[in-house]
């Protein structure tokens, strides 16, 4: 019982750099009707993690895993992503663990990220025995960001492909347009997958942030797209 959130953090075997925490939408339609998807958009920070929330996270879940993994002498590197389920009083159960970060939560994670990746990526794997992390501290632009999935016609279950994408606006400081299934053929840009793009956004609140994600993506058209009008809503009604 509860409510999900995505909590991913990047480990050199031994210590753990947590990212911005953020929440993604399941389901295809508004107000989570409709089937199950990999995810029709994400807004971060997410409002369900408080900061006892993530203390709880880090000291039950994420801690005693990457400690228990480098005593079994398999020490991770990379990547965690733990789904959570917190219930109202703030209990924290795991749903899930990938080895990857998640979309379409990355992508308001990475437009929030001020930090060079590249500098974070390469502290996690250097060669040295000291712990690479101790001393790294990751800078986060304080406003919400919100994306927006686009999805092809017959997503989740069928996704057609092929079709032209016209309109794409050019990305700015506060709007960038992530490509996931699109493909470049003949000078056109096409759409090769079920979630096709994610219109992401900042704002200085969470009802900035989306104004500004769907005003960017009114001018974006293919046939038979298909997005959710209520990205964030969860974090408004908070």
């Amino acid at each position: 019982q509860g409510e999900e959130a995505s909590f991913i953090v990047m480990c050199d075997g031994k210590t753990v750099l947590p990212l911005a925490t953020s929440q993604d939408h399941k389901r295809l339609l508004d107000a989570d009707q409709g089937p199950n998807t990999g995810g029709m958009g994400a807004y971060s920070p997410a409002p369900v993690v408080t900061p006892e929330v993530h203390a709880r996270a880090m000291r039950e879940i994420i801690l005693p895993t990457i400690k228990g993994m480098e005593k079994d002498g398999i020490p991770f590197t990379g990547f965690l992503y733990a789904g959570l389920m917190i219930d109202p009083q703030g209990h924290v159960k795991t749903l899930e663990f990938n080895c990857r970060m998640g979309d379409p939560e990355t992508q308001p994670i990475m437009a929030r990220l001020k930090t060079d990746l590249v500098d974070v990526l390469l502290a996690a794997t250097a060669t040295n025995a000291e712990a690479r992390f101790d001393d790294f501290e990751l800078e986060w632009d304080r406003r919400t960001a919100i994306g927006v999935v686009m999805a092809a016609h017959g997503y989740p279950m069928s996704p057609l492909k092929g079709d032209v994408i016209n309109g794409l606006p050019q990305d700015s400081d506060d709007v960038v347009v992530f490509h996931a299934g699109t493909q470049m053929k003949d000078g056109q840009v096409l759409t090769s997958g079920g979630r096709v793009l994610c219109v992401t956004a900042l704002g200085g609140t969470v009802k900035l942030a989306q104004q500004l994600a769907y005003d960017s993506l009114k001018g974006i058209h293919f046939d038979g797209m298909q997005y959710r009008s209520d990205i964030g809503y969860r974090a408004i009604a908070r």
